[in-house]
């Protein structure tokens, strides 16, 4: 290794930096804001009503088919769960409570004759439910969540009416629906999801086949958010001080005497997101003017590094390592490295930068450069589970 004669220089900043503060995001009781759920069912029904043919020039053309003996088709369109008007009134407080719940679901029909269509119009049929749910004094019918999450409408045919009604349509229609009572409160807690109970009060009644994965949550991208807290953080500050850097590996190792200048806050308020840092290196022993040498000129070892990610922080006793990928800025050339940045806060406050190329290859190593350090643990939600099981 070739050893560089170091030029000293005074390198204490004027006036004395201070070191950057530490932000904490340790955990701590909470106080939240929420509507409770003090009840929830999910049931289905099944539903049968005749409709008469709103177009008189249309109740006309079904029942001269009907008598000729055509083929009279009723076609139903889907309907939309969000097109179903649902209003809900508390017939009784109490636990249980009685409740009536009256449902408008508007069906768009078509009728063929002979393969052609006919008419469309919309029947908008009701249905009306009394059912008991948890509705303590207090609750009202503003606290009422009622929606349908499914609606499945069928018709089989066109039957004779009795004048002055003429042909009349029959419809069926199953109904999902999702009843919740629910009522804001202040709360202070550790949650999971939770589901709905069967609507068996007071007795259960056939269950019809709906889609429940209407009612599932979207599954969260655990290796993607919410990304897990860091176990400590900590801040650093350089100002040109002092160091004996290594450029290369083995014996074709320079050491260069220079100065070192980095900024860091690696997992402020605990979260790995909140991380920034950048470094620059001066070399001290060159210059305005490369000095001729036996081999040639002098080169200029100065460069600068930003970190284009940090993808992995590890802690141990009064320090952390971050690592990741960036750009050093060699003679205004880009160059991809990675990087590891350890920073400590004993036996002395200090940092040390270590670069290496796409093959592995250190091609920089900082030493050990003093620094400005706050270093502080996070406290971890494992952290708060053991305390409790403890």
């Amino acid at each position: 290794m070739k050893k560089r004669k170091q030029i000293r220089g005074s390198q204490t900043p004027t006036p004395s930096p201070s070191p950057i503060p530490l932000d904490p995001n340790d955990l701590a009781p909470e106080c939240i804001r929420v509507d409770k759920v003090y009840d929830w069912v999910f049931f289905a029904n099944r539903y049968e009503n005749k409709n008469f043919i709103p177009d008189e020039a249309c109740r006309a053309a079904v029942s001269a088919a009907l008598a000729a003996g055509q083929r009279v088709e009723v076609q139903t369109a889907p309907v939309n769960p969000a097109d179903v008007s649902v209003s809900g009134s508390i017939i009784e407080n109490g636990n249980p409570g009685k409740v009536l719940i009256v449902w408008t679901v508007p069906v768009e029909v078509t009728i063929l004759i002979a393969g052609v269509a006919e008419c469309s119009f919309t029947v908008r049929t009701q249905f009306t439910d009394e059912i008991m749910l948890c509705v303590p004094v207090g609750i009202t019918n503003a606290n009422l969540n009622i929606r349908a999450t499914q609606v499945i409408a069928t018709s089989g045919g066109v039957l004779m009416g009795p004048d002055p009604f003429g042909p009349m349509i029959p419809l069926k229609v199953v109904l999902c629906k999702d009843v919740q009572v629910e009522y804001p409160v202040k709360l202070e807690v550790l949650a999971k999801f939770c589901f709905p109970r069967p609507n068996n009060i007071p007795v259960p009644e056939e269950r019809l086949q709906c889609d429940l994965s209407l009612l599932e949550f979207p599954r969260q991208c655990p290796g993607l958010f919410p990304v897990a807290n860091c176990e400590c953080q900590a801040t650093a500050l350089a100002r040109n001080e002092d160091t004996e850097a290594t450029f290369g590996s083995g014996g074709t190792a320079d050491l260069v005497t220079g100065l070192s200048t980095l900024r860091a806050e690696i997992c402020q308020e605990c979260s790995l997101g909140d991380s920034t840092w950048s470094y620059s290196f001066t070399d001290t022993e060159i210059g305005p003017t490369p000095a001729p040498t036996a081999t040639g000129f002098q080169p200029d070892f100065s460069f600068t590094f930003d970190p284009s990610s940090i993808d992995r922080v590890t802690c141990g006793t009064d320090a952390l390592t971050a690592v990741g990928e960036g750009i050093r800025y060699f003679d205004g050339a880009p160059e991809q490295l990675f990087y590891e940045l350890q920073i400590f806060d004993a036996p002395t406050e200090g940092f040390r930068l270590i670069l290496r190329n796409t093959a592995n290859v250190v091609i920089f190593d900082s030493g050990v450069v003093d620094a400005l350090v706050e270093f502080g643990e996070c406290e971890t939600f494992a952290d708060l589970l053991g305390d409790i099981d403890a």
